[in-house]
């Protein structure tokens, strides 16, 4: 917001303004005939802008004071440009022409720059905070009716191309809306680079925020941009072109940065699984694109920072793609009109995932329960508006194959509390008692069966209730068990797999870059090339991710562990050569003491693991020296190595 107390809003004390000013007419040069009069008008204007928000242009002091424009333009420049601080201020108002070409949509149609002048009265303390901040209410106000009434978007393929046009030609910029909205605020006032920073201060940057705050624009910073113009970022608040902006970035990195990345050798290629992850390949990329890339480099920095965009565009189209067979899976259960077994139930074909079954089994119109037989583990489902049809359909199975199962399903939902009449729920209530007859003693069974009594008394009831449901738990446990058992298997075996990968594909790099490490260096001692730089990086990094690697699964990697991870291929003169000459900022290395027998060569750990996990490493080893000191019986190869490494720590962690 303006500063009211801010230097470039002040103007000089209003009796002085006028004393100087007649002393200029009263000149016998006739230089200044009528600037007195000038300022008395402005002033008379501006102690009507409370009521009508009106300040008097140019072309209006003209008529009024019956001279030629030219030197009412001549005094206006002298009075607020000249004087310091001015005698009049300018202001630059943005108004709306309702009236212009609507067939292009553009801003320069609908909107003008008007300069108007205001001559703060003795109330106004030397400050013109007043119009300024009124002006520019009414320059938000214009801009805002013609991005909501008029504005037109050029359409994605038009866009796309301008795009493209703007990134070639380092014009990036001008693709933001900060520059379309600028470009209004040219005035032919402001002749000086001074005059021209007050305007935007004074105009520009208010206008502009008030249009972030209303949510017409959207803004972030690029700190990393090289071109100040690049770091303010505003975009039209609309979601369709900002996910047109980040298509074309998209475009533009995989048609023009890649292919031209791949061919001078820094990346490799990449499948379509792997471009489909934008914001693993821009990070990939980044690295590699210099200052001297320009507008590249800034568009893959402004993709990563909308990239959260496509993101939640993505989970938006989930989320409704979940509801829609959300809805979809309850219209099917509702259907069936009986109890549905989620572990069987398919959504056009293809089985339900845990999140659906989750939104499933927690729906307000779905009871459920969970049930487990020698088979396995079932987790059934009933719409609330189908007891009825459910009840039938166990009542149907029980009387022709005698099977339950139902039946104690719909007990263990409690559908009884659910049903709409109370003989509803008491035949429910005989049906249960019948199937709980084969459960009795087979004594009582015998005998009552003699005499044709085939009942379940109450007590007799609750009891059975009682120890099914002990042997329910019992089995429902039992076969999470095994679920969990299974899944943990599952997991291990692909994390073995994923591991075996990743561990192939580091020790491939690796490979690579210490067999390239000999053919480069002629060329790095009379000095290497672009392209044979990016690959002595990228070989680098590959060595490094075989040490992180390392560190990661909790292992020590020295030289020894490096030409084990080669595969036997290079010798170890050739493995410290490498090192010597590529990695002395970005390799470190300690020894242990008193184990040179265990620890024949330094431990080597990484620059970039330091910087990440370096404090808690650092947290670790004073945990454990603490540890063995206070031990009845410490374990001296442990001690030396944690006090060596922790003393190591010390030493290196506060220079990175």
């Amino acid at each position: 917001m303006l500063d009211p107390q801010s230097p470039e809003l002040k103007v000089a004390d209003y009796n002085s303004a006028l004393q100087l000013t007649q002393a200029l007419e009263a000149r016998g040069d006739f230089q200044y005939k009528g600037i007195h009069k000038l300022v008395l008008i402005i002033g008379d204007w501006t102690e009507k802008f409370v009521a009508n928000k009106i300040l008097p242009s140019a072309e209006q002091l003209s008529r009024e004071l019956t001279l030629d424009k030219e030197r009412v333009n001549a005094y206006l420049r002298e009075m607020s440009a000249r004087q310091n601080p001015p005698i009049v201020k300018k202001i630059c108002m943005v108004d709306y022409n309702p009236t212009g070409d609507s067939s292009d949509g553009r801003i320069a149609s609908f909107l003008r720059l008007i300069t108007v002048f205001a001559r703060p009265s003795q109330t106004d303390a030397g400050s013109s905070h007043r119009y300024v901040d009124g002006v520019n209410q009414t320059s938000f106000s214009s801009i805002q009716r013609w991005v909501k009434e008029k504005r037109q978007f050029p359409g994605k393929e038009a866009f796309q191309k301008w795009i493209y046009d703007c990134i070639d030609n380092n014009k990036l910029s001008e693709t933001y809306a900060s520059s379309e909205i600028g470009n209004l605020f040219q005035d032919n006032f402001d002749v000086t680079p001074v005059l021209k920073q007050t305007t935007i201060n004074i105009h520009l940057k208010p206008v502009l925020k008030k249009l972030v705050d209303s949510r017409i624009l959207y803004f972030y910073r690029n700190e990393n941009a090289l071109s100040p113009g690049n770091r303010s970022v505003f975009y039209y608040n609309v979601q369709d072109e900002i996910i047109a902006r980040l298509d074309a970035y998209k475009k533009y990195l995989s048609e023009r940065i890649i292919p031209e990345l791949q061919r001078i050798g820094v990346l490799g290629n990449f499948s379509e699984q792997d471009l489909q992850n934008t914001r693993g390949i821009a990070g990939q990329v980044l690295p590699f694109l210099s200052p001297a890339y320009g507008d590249q480099k800034t568009a893959v920095e402004e993709l990563l920072s909308l990239i959260h965009f496509e993101e939640e565009e993505k989970e938006k189209k989930e989320k409704e793609e979940k509801k829609a067979k959300l809805s979809e899976l309850l219209d099917y259960i509702k259907s069936a009109n009986r109890l549905v077994d989620l572990n069987y139930l398919r959504f056009r074909g293809e089985p339900i995932e845990e999140e659906v079954k989750n939104l499933i089994v927690n729906h307000d119109m779905i009871m459920s329960a969970d049930f487990a037989d020698k088979k396995g583990l079932y987790v059934f489902v009933l719409h609330k508006d189908c007891i009825n049809g459910a009840v039938e359909t166990a009542k149907r199975v029980f009387a022709a194959t005698g099977n339950d199962s139902e039946i104690r399903v719909l007990a263990k939902m409690n559908i009884r509390d659910m049903m709409e009449s109370r003989e509803a729920s008491s035949q429910f209530e005989k049906l249960e008692y019948s199937s709980l007859f084969k459960y009795l003693p087979f004594i009582t069974r015998f005998f009552r069966s003699l005499f044709g009594n085939n009942v379940v008394h109450r007590f007799e009831a609750e009891e059975i209730r009682a120890r099914l449901a002990s042997e329910q738990n019992k089995k429902i446990l039992e076969a999470r068990t095994k679920v969990a058992q299974e899944e943990k298997v599952k997991l291990a075996e692909r994390r073995v797999k994923d591991r075996e990968a990743v561990e192939a594909t580091a020790k491939a790099r690796a490979a690579a870059a210490v067999a390239n490490s000999d053919s480069s260096s002629p060329a790095r001692s009379s000095g290497l090339s672009s392209e044979q730089e990016a690959e002595v990086k990228r070989n680098l990094s590959a060595v490094l991710d075989v040490i992180d690697h390392a560190w990661g699964q909790d292992e020590l990697p020295d030289r020894e562990y490096l030409l084990q991870a080669l595969g036997g291929d290079m010798d170890e003169n050739t493995l410290i050569n490498f090192l010597k000459k590529n990695a002395k900022k970005e390799i470190h290395s300690f020894m242990v003491r008193n184990q040179e027998e265990q620890y024949s060569f330094p431990i080597l750990i990484s620059r970039r693991f330091l910087k990440k996990n370096g404090k808690a490493l650092l947290d670790k080893a004073k945990r454990i020296v603490d540890e063995q000191k206070n031990a009845g019986m410490p374990e001296q190869e442990k001690f030396d190595f944690y006090i060596s490494f922790e003393d190591f720590l010390n030493r290196t962690l506060p220079k990175i």
